[in-house]
């Protein structure tokens, strides 16, 4: 399609739908129904142009308060660091001895055999209470 072209097939469509939308509005309210929004274009315009002739090209300019800036440290989480730290690779033992897992393990019963007991003792006791 040439410019031409796609200029008086933009320029159908606008007229067509300005078309539809005239027979909708009744012949006593189109004035009304064309001048309000017009006048409200127009108004727009002219608080723009006035907006510009007064501030100049940086409405910024014409601020009279300014609030102090809140730190970035304050807003936002610090950084996370750039480096990866060093990963040492060992090879998998095939088997562990049992001064192998010394370091690793806990009794979970010493010093505490009483307690052990008792959560025992009790739940058997709340077992067999729901027993019939």
């Amino acid at each position: 399609m040439k410019i031409n072209d796609m200029g008086r097939f933009i320029y159908k469509k606008i007229s067509t739908l300005a078309d539809h939308v005239l027979d909708r509005i009744p012949a006593e309210k189109r004035r009304i129904y064309l001048l309000v929004p017009g006048g409200l274009v127009l108004l727009a315009i002219c608080l723009i142009l006035v907006s510009i002739a007064v501030h100049g090209k940086n409405p910024a300019a014409g601020t009279i308060a300014q609030s102090p800036g809140i730190p970035a440290d304050e807003l936002f989480y610090p950084a996370e660091p750039d480096f990866v730290p060093s990963l040492l690779l060992k090879e998998p033992r095939s088997s562990w001895t049992a001064d192998d897992l010394v370091p690793f393990w806990q009794d979970p019963g010493k010093n505490h055999e009483d307690e052990w007991r008792q959560i025992a003792a009790d739940s058997v006791d709340k077992l067999m209470e729901g027993v019939k």
